[in-house]
């Protein structure tokens, strides 16, 4: 999980008006809570993936092919694999194009910037 410094939290809370203020109690940040997938079900999915788990999730939904996605995160092409083979079993799915389905509403896009912009 993602945690902000203490000073930024207070700033969040003040401009949300303790608007999702549970996200705070869990340790979690507000402006993360609002790019995760929507659906719960896959929500709850989502936190049982790793880091890079959720990297190659993200690029996967952004369109890359396996082979800029380990160019891009500086990985072997077998190592996208196994994530790929760790996130279908997650998400009881078989497939890229299920994955991006099953995270068609979620703005993978702002995701990644916000990790890595």
């Amino acid at each position: 999980m993602f945690l902000i410094p203490p000073r930024l939290r207070q700033l969040f809370q003040k401009k949300r008006k303790g608007r999702n203020s549970r996200a705070f109690e869990s340790g979690l940040a507000v402006a993360e809570l609002d790019i995760f997938p929507a659906e719960a079900a896959v929500r709850q999915r989502w936190f049982s993936l790793s880091s890079r788990e959720r990297e190659v999730a993200a690029l996967i939904r952004m369109g890359y092919k396996n082979y800029e996605i380990a160019d891009i995160l500086g990985v072997e092409y077998g190592t996208i694999q196994t994530h790929l083979q760790n996130i279908f079993r997650k998400f009881n799915l078989r497939s890229r194009g299920e994955i991006r389905h099953a995270l068609r509403s979620w703005p993978a896009e702002e995701w990644w910037n916000y990790h890595h912009g």
